[in-house]
């Protein structure tokens, strides 16, 4: 089955891992997008010889609307049709309560910058589409530091909600995941400075961090990515206002 799919937040992390799965169908275009173009371009070319889709990559600041406005405007004159939207862009920044730089920066990227995309797509989604959300096991707890995020995260699961019952009409099924220790560049990175403060090795912040998870091991991003190509499947046209869990375990009891 053809069909265009739309993926924020490309270039890296659990974004690629989507790309990386949906490339492989001859069948499918794929419009990825993401802030940082270079590193885009250059995993797209790394993937040359195995990617199956025609894909093609743009730069992209979903936190700036007048910019994703000009980008759908262009965009609705060369593709009819966007069928799958997974809106996988975020960053994830600690910060105080009185920070209100971060909280304005996270919300605007995270919260904001979904629905800005998901907006603007809709005119170019077809009945029985399908849009995907990356929200966060913090999108049902708290977490100290987090403020900003988890609000961001909270916000977009009840977005998800919202959007479902407005779009159920048309068939189109909207439905959030909420991952949790994926092996990421960004977990990686947040494993890093609290290996900073705490004046340990990588290495054993890494194991640390694992015996505290109930299967003992990080979630790895394709593990996401397949959760996400059946919510984008015609097997899942039932199953829509969802926030679908994948933690391993650790948030039992949320």
């Amino acid at each position: 089955m053809s069909r265009t799919i739309m993926i924020t937040g490309a270039a890296k992390g659990i974004g690629r891992a989507v790309a990386e799965n949906f490339a492989a169908d001859a069948s499918h275009r794929l419009i990825l997008l993401d802030l940082d173009l270079p590193e885009l371009q250059r995993w797209v070319d790394e993937q040359h010889g195995q990617i199956k889709a025609r894909v093609e990559t743009h730069a992209a600041n979903i936190a700036d609307l007048p910019g994703m406005e000009a980008f759908f405007k262009m965009l609705a004159k060369q593709v009819e049709y966007v069928d799958v939207l997974v809106n996988s862009a975020g960053i994830c920044n600690e910060n105080e309560p009185e920070d209100l730089h971060n909280w304005h920066k996270v919300i605007s990227v995270n919260l904001n910058g979904t629905f800005y995309v998901t907006s603007l797509c809709l005119p170019l989604m077809p009945d029985r589409g399908r849009i995907i959300n990356m929200s966060s096991i913090l999108g049902r707890a708290g977490k100290v530091r987090n403020t900003a995020y988890c609000a961001s995260k909270h916000g977009i699961v009840g977005m998800t909600k919202a959007l479902a019952m407005d779009l159920a009409p048309r068939q189109i099924t909207v439905n959030a995941i909420l991952p949790a220790w994926i092996d990421t560049p960004m977990l990686q990175g947040e494993l890093a400075a609290q290996a900073a403060i705490a004046g340990l090795t990588q290495e054993q912040i890494l194991r640390s961090a694992k015996k505290k998870l109930p299967m003992r091991r990080f979630i790895q991003s394709d593990e996401v990515a397949a959760m996400v190509r059946y919510l984008a499947s015609p097997e899942a046209g039932g199953v829509t206002a969802q926030s679908l869990v994948i933690d391993g375990g650790v948030g039992l009891g949320m």
